[in-house]
């Protein structure tokens, strides 16, 4: 348990220590791959056969709900697209809204959105985003 603990304790220094490396660990190859960073955040981010996005935000400040939310679930859609996969491919979803009375706006897109049959497990939350015109941030997981 010793050897194990002190081997996982140095894989774990060489993993924080890297920014798109490739590490062996039990002979496999672990690739960490950053996808649109811009210097503070990168858009997704893959590693061992998953997808993880950052808070997917609008580029329609003047949109309601409904037109901020397909421009999201686009963009999502497209971060999908070229990582080789789409939206049956979603493990989870987290959501923001600005203003929970948007809820049912919001869900007439995501459920006209959803494949039947391949529900992510989703939470919805309210809370103040970034910027005041943004209404709803959506984070999601993906199986690659």
């Amino acid at each position: 348990i010793a050897d194990w603990h002190e081997n996982e304790k140095d894989f774990c220094r060489r993993a924080r220590s890297a920014r798109g490396a490739k590490y062996k660990r039990e002979g496999k190859t672990m690739e960490i791959k950053r996808n649109g960073a811009n210097g503070r955040r990168a858009q997704s981010v893959s590693h061992n056969g998953i997808l993880y996005t950052s808070g997917i935000t609008t580029t329609d400040l003047d949109a309601d709900i409904t037109g901020q939310t397909q421009d999201v679930i686009h963009i999502i859609d497209n971060i999908l697209a070229r990582n080789g996969i789409d939206k049956t491919r979603v493990l989870t979803a987290a959501i923001t809204l600005a203003d929970m009375a948007d809820y049912g706006a919001f869900n007439a897109v995501w459920d006209a959105w959803v494949v039947d049959g391949y529900e992510p497990a989703r939470s919805v939350t309210g809370g103040q985003l970034a910027v005041p015109e943004y209404k709803i941030k959506i984070s999601v997981t993906a199986a690659l």
